[in-house]
């Protein structure tokens, strides 16, 4: 175990993959059990985020947007080292594309299926909601994202056969009057980037997390976890690439309204 304290015990995936993309958010399979095998080795035990307990040396994995590769490449190695996760699923693309993304028709990927989600729940695994859409939900109207919110919650309890109780904001974009729109659909946790400063009051439970990417070295991996020299690093890192993926939301949509 190393002598640094943890202060962060989130970790955030999106594909874990072979094949490579211009973006960052890819995770190669040996990444990706190397980085599992050194959580394992510091005495982590793996954790869903609703069956977390503060008071255990737990580490919660986590996957955004729920693509198929998760099915194909860290679902196995989980299992390999014991260990479960939280996937967070778009239910309007679940078994498609990732359309809703920036990346030209022929470099887009799959979601999971339900019959996959419901693979992994049985493995011990949580499936949370990402929304319907993965709209910025901010920018919604209050009755557009009640509908992200409720709609997609009952739906994977509806298919999954579980509940859902916590919600994580697509590209991080939230505020107060969301959170309250959160609480009253029925979600009691959110998942969130680190933040680089304090959280508002929330009767519900904030659930920080590091981003994991492509170029992370381990002592940059491990700076998302244990309070070291590297560590604020790691935070800014994660905050400049949100910043990136909404450059690519306005670039989008500038895209979208001059055709």
């Amino acid at each position: 175990m190393l002598s640094f304290p943890v202060y962060n015990r989130g970790l955030v995936y999106h594909k874990v993959s072979e094949k490579l993309e211009l973006g960052l958010t890819t995770t190669t399979p040996t990444q990706f059990k190397t980085q599992m095998l050194a959580l394992k080795r510091l005495g982590f035990m793996f954790s869903t985020i609703d069956k977390n307990n503060p008071e255990m040396h737990q580490i919660m994995i986590t996957f955004d947007d729920g693509y198929s590769s998760i099915m194909d490449y860290a679902a196995p190695i989980l299992d390999e080292v014991g260990g479960v996760a939280t996937v967070f699923a778009i239910t309007d693309y679940i078994g498609k594309k990732n359309s809703w993304d920036y990346f030209t028709k022929d470099k887009q990927v799959d979601h999971m299926s339900w019959g996959h989600l419901r693979q992994l729940k049985n493995l011990g695994w949580e499936i949370g909601s990402h929304g319907r859409s993965h709209k910025r939900m901010i920018n919604l109207s209050i009755k557009s994202i009640q509908d992200e919110l409720e709609s997609s919650k009952k739906e994977i309890e509806d298919k999954v056969g579980a509940e859902v109780s916590t919600f994580c904001p697509p590209f991080n974009a939230w505020n107060s009057e969301l959170l309250l729109l959160i609480e009253e659909a029925g979600y009691n946790k959110v998942a969130i980037s680190y933040p680089l400063n304090g959280l508002p009051n929330w009767a519900g439970e904030f659930i920080p997390r590091q981003g994991v990417y492509l170029h992370d070295s381990m002592p940059l991996f491990l700076a998302k976890l244990f309070a070291n020299p590297l560590a604020p690093i790691a935070v800014l890192q994660q905050q400049i690439i949100n910043l990136v993926g909404n450059g690519k939301i306005l670039e989008n949509w500038l895209k979208h309204s001059r055709a």
